[in-house]
């Protein structure tokens, strides 16, 4: 995500996107500009972004768990959506990482639910095939032990 969120960006088709919002905050609140340099602050935030980004696909893998029925790609959707919901409609504005979405322009709110959709939707096609590699070599595991 953070590959396609700098890609965009840097095509002009994103307005400014929330790790760039998310490095302010970190000056904001730490003085990390000052004290790390700017590309120190990117560093950490990016650090930071990873790693929810590895905590959230831990929790979709969960979810799946209990839905394994579901459509991947539907699923991921809707786990995306429910994250831009709760991250960023809800933690966001009340940590001061950004001002709110009713104060932010249509455009951004639909790159932001966009961008978070498809990492749902990403993350639930390669947990899929994971899981069906995983079920895969299972299988063949136990053959050669016959």
């Amino acid at each position: 995500m953070s590959l396609a969120m700098a890609i965009g960006r840097r095509a002009g088709a994103l307005h400014k996107t929330l790790a760039e919002d998310a490095e302010d905050w970190l000056d904001r609140v730490l003085g990390t500009r000052r004290r790390i340099g700017h590309r120190g602050t990117r560093a950490m935030e990016q650090a930071n972004h990873l790693a929810a980004a590895a905590a959230f696909g831990f929790g979709y893998a969960q979810l799946h768990k209990h839905i394994p029925a579901a459509p991947a790609v539907m699923l991921g959707a809707i786990y995306g959506a429910g994250l831009y919901v709760t991250n960023i409609a809800g933690i966001a504005p009340l940590i001061r990482l950004t001002s709110g979405e009713r104060n932010t322009s249509t455009p951004v709110r639909v790159e932001r639910l966009g961008l978070h959709v498809l990492y749902g939707v990403v993350t639930a096609i390669v947990t899929d095939q994971l899981a069906r590699r995983r079920e895969r070599n299972t299988v063949l595991g136990s053959w050669s032990e016959v």
